[in-house]
């Protein structure tokens, strides 16, 4: 594959590294980090920033896909950009959480679904075996744990500030919804200011198969264990741990499972995720029509910034958040769109009454019609608002992602 860099960050110098190491090409780079560069040209050629013709990439044919991540760019240039490349068909792969927001993970979603366009997100810890390990305990019975009633997850950070702990916890509740199943309800503990410490935050969950789950920034973790995942039965505990690592080495892997007094650790074969992430984009885009546009994986993104934006709501409003998990559609987007205009459309309305009452005293003195005309207006304007309630029944636009319907 011949594939472009649009912004760097740790994530993308990993999935480079593993792109150069299968015999892909990096073909096209842009918006380089500074503290990436060193790196990158060990694995580029021609190293050079091209950020300010980044819209060369939506020709097709130009690379095969385009690997994005943070760089320097701000978050609405960067969203406006995936929008772009999406709504063009361009095949990516994003580094998560590549936006802050879930407002554009919606839209971009939206966009996918109607180009039939390839979005894929990497997350290191989406594919590891584990997980699938994990869920058959949680799915399925086993004897010497029992019924088990809450997952429990530890996560050591140097950085505590907002966007290093959230950007930890995506990451980290993707696994988890892996384990546990779609999240219901968050209730957050933890500063409501963007500009504080969140080294004390704690996240209390509720999923559809466990009653109860527990993110935190902790350290009673073994000293050597940056994040650990630990099922919690009636008769004992499952612990998935992450262990730390060397600067050039991937994370090290490990369970523990203790049941009464017996302990056993056992080390985890785990490939490296760049290299899996890279493997299945090269698989998808090889694949053509729906099998390519089955492949994505942008809307398992979406549900995990969905949490976010709930934990965010939960620090604000200081209560538990719903999580309402939904895909944005055009006429999703339109009625939004027409209960905003209604409600300025009734505010509007206030006002005119206020004004016609007023005329309506000057009228009374002058002996004379001000405006006669006004009911007609006003008549006209709710009518054309109620007119534009059918625009999504007239206008039903084919999904690009389907393919053509067969002429008679």
């Amino acid at each position: 594959m011949k594939l472009a860099i649009l912004g760097t960050d740790g994530g993308i110098v990993q999935l480079a590294a593993a792109a150069r190491e299968l015999g892909h090409e990096i073909a096209w780079t842009g918006d380089i980090r500074s503290q990436d560069a060193a790196i990158l040209r060990q694995l580029v050629a021609s190293l050079s920033d091209r950020a300010g013709e980044w819209e060369s990439l939506l020709d097709q044919g130009v690379v095969d896909a385009v690997l994005v991540g943070t760089g320097n760019a701000t978050n609405d240039q960067r969203a406006e950009q995936l929008k772009r490349l999406t709504a063009a068909a361009v095949p990516l792969l994003a580094v998560q959480p590549v936006l802050d927001s879930v407002l554009p993970y919606y839209e971009i979603d939206m966009t996918r679904r109607e180009t039939g366009a390839l979005v894929q997100h990497y997350n290191p810890l989406a594919n590891l075996p584990a997980v699938a390990q994990l869920a058959e305990l949680v799915h399925g019975e086993h004897a010497q744990l029992g019924e088990i009633h809450q997952l429990v997850c530890e996560r050591r950070l140097a950085d505590a500030s907002r966007a290093a702990v959230l950007a930890v916890f995506v990451r980290d509740i993707e696994l988890v919804a892996s384990v546990a199943g779609p999240i219901q309800r968050v209730s957050a503990i933890g500063p409501a200011s963007p500009a504080a410490s969140f080294a004390s935050l704690q996240v209390q969950m509720t999923s559809t198969t466990i009653p109860s789950l527990r993110w935190s920034v902790g350290t009673t973790m073994p000293p050597n264990a940056v994040a650990q995942f630990t099922l919690l039965g009636d008769h004992g505990s499952v612990a998935l741990r992450e262990l730390r690592a060397d600067a050039n080495a991937n994370s090290q892997w490990q369970i523990e499972t203790v049941f009464g007094d017996n302990q056993n650790v056992r080390p985890m074969e785990v490939k490296d995720p760049a290299t899996i992430a890279i493997e299945r984009l090269a698989a998808a885009v090889a694949a053509e029509g729906e099998r390519r546009t089955a492949l994505s994986t942008w809307a398992a993104a979406t549900r995990a910034m969905e949490v976010i934006d709930a934990v965010e709501l939960s620090l604000q409003k200081g209560r538990t958040i719903e999580v309402f998990q939904q895909q944005l559609t055009e006429r999703l987007a339109f009625r939004g769109t027409m209960a905003a205009f209604g409600c300025g459309l009734l505010l509007l309305v206030f006002f005119a009454v206020l004004v016609v009452a007023v005329l309506g005293g000057a009228e009374g003195i002058l002996q004379e019609k001000i405006a006669p005309s006004w009911p007609l207006l006003m008549l006209a304007g709710l009518a054309f608002f109620l007119l534009l309630q059918a625009v999504p029944f007239l206008v039903r636009k084919q999904d690009k992602s389907l393919p053509p319907r067969p002429e008679n």
